[in-house]
């Protein structure tokens, strides 16, 4: 049965307007943080969010790239404090588990990797801006990002904002945490458990985009896909995730912002997309989120990218302020993004 792809209005929930800090460039600082979270070259504008409570199970994976699921952690009993949730330990033997489950069960993959955790739990704040960084031509170009490790130790799962002094805030900017090109990249070079995980598909893609029409066209290789979690850790009081339904972007939307993330042959060049406005994007959000509503966004699909698919790839996603909110607790959150393989 086809994927419904008209936008759905809800007005029975709590419809807002929103300022979205479209980016307009030119300028390309070379933080990844900078990248996707300063305001300065940004187009402020005014848009419609629509609240998804009211038919929430109406939003799928598949049919919209986004889906909010009911899901209570073990994190979250008695045994466990507020403080467990930044405790690296307590996320790798606990919570990184429950996600894998909750991710299989959803999409029905055979095999999931976590690739990066993050925690969130300061507010917004505008970062100190690099001069700007080309697309780097090679891969052990002087942009590079910090952290490099030798190949034999770069782990698949990596994290941030689990130690003092790595606080994260929110993300302003709307983005997808990989474009297509670095998607594909992150299989060739992010740890040697996921070359190995993908060499089949690597190998498939390689073959298609040789072809007449390229990967869209002749891709015969597993499905696979990037997604990401968000979990609030308080009820959200201020600083909601917005998400925009993937089949009211366009392509041409996207600007690339390229980095170098380190990898098993030397840092590689990987990408965060920006959006550029579009009157034709339907924003979305789920008003009073709590702690065991989760949120899943697909980041990339390469099911979507054949031609005439009707699955829904990545979604950009940002904050977006809600007035009057300002004196709310800090949002706090725990995002996990993570590859499946089918």
């Amino acid at each position: 049965m086809p994927h419904q792809h008209t936008p759905l209005e809800s007005p029975a929930g709590k419809n807002v307007t929103a300022t979205i800090a479209y980016h307009s460039g030119p300028a390309l600082p070379t933080s990844p943080i900078a990248g996707v979270t300063t305001l300065q070259d940004c187009t402020q504008q005014v848009v419609a969010v629509t609240d998804i409570r009211p038919s929430v199970s109406y939003f799928t994976l598949d049919g919209n790239g986004f889906q909010v699921v009911k899901h209570t952690s073990a994190v979250s009993s008695p045994s466990y404090g507020h403080s467990s949730w930044t405790d690296p330990v307590v996320r790798k033997e606990v919570y990184d588990p429950e996600i894998i489950k909750l991710a299989k069960s959803l999409t029905g993959a055979k095999k999931v990797m976590i690739l990066l955790a993050s925690s969130r739990n300061v507010p917004f704040k505008e970062p100190e801006l690099a001069p700007p960084c080309p697309m780097p031509a090679k891969s052990n170009s002087s942009c590079k990002e910090e952290g490099f490790n030798p190949a034999h130790k770069l782990p698949t799962t990596r994290a941030k904002g689990f130690h003092k002094g790595e606080e994260e805030g929110p993300v302003r900017k709307p983005h997808k945490d990989w474009g297509p090109s670095g998607a594909w990249n992150t299989l060739r070079n992010w740890s040697q458990e996921l070359i190995e995980e993908a060499g089949n598909i690597i190998k498939a893609g390689d073959e298609a985009a040789k072809l007449p029409g390229g990967r869209a066209k002749n891709y015969q290789g597993r499905r696979w896909a990037l997604y990401t979690t968000w979990r609030p850790l308080r009820p959200v009081k201020r600083d909601p995730m917005a998400y925009v339904d993937y089949w009211t972007a366009d392509e041409e939307d996207g600007v690339s912002f390229w980095r170098n993330p380190p990898g098993v042959h030397g840092t590689f060049e990987s990408d965060v997309l920006l959006i550029k406005a579009n009157p034709k994007h339907k924003w979305y959000w789920i008003s009073d989120q709590t702690p065991d509503e989760v949120l899943l966004m697909k980041i990339m699909d390469n099911e979507s990218e054949k031609d005439g698919s009707d699955i829904a790839g990545g979604v950009h996603h940002c904050l977006f302020h809600l007035p009057g909110t300002e004196k709310e607790e800090v949002r706090e959150s725990i995002e996990t993004k993570f590859i499946a393989f089918w």
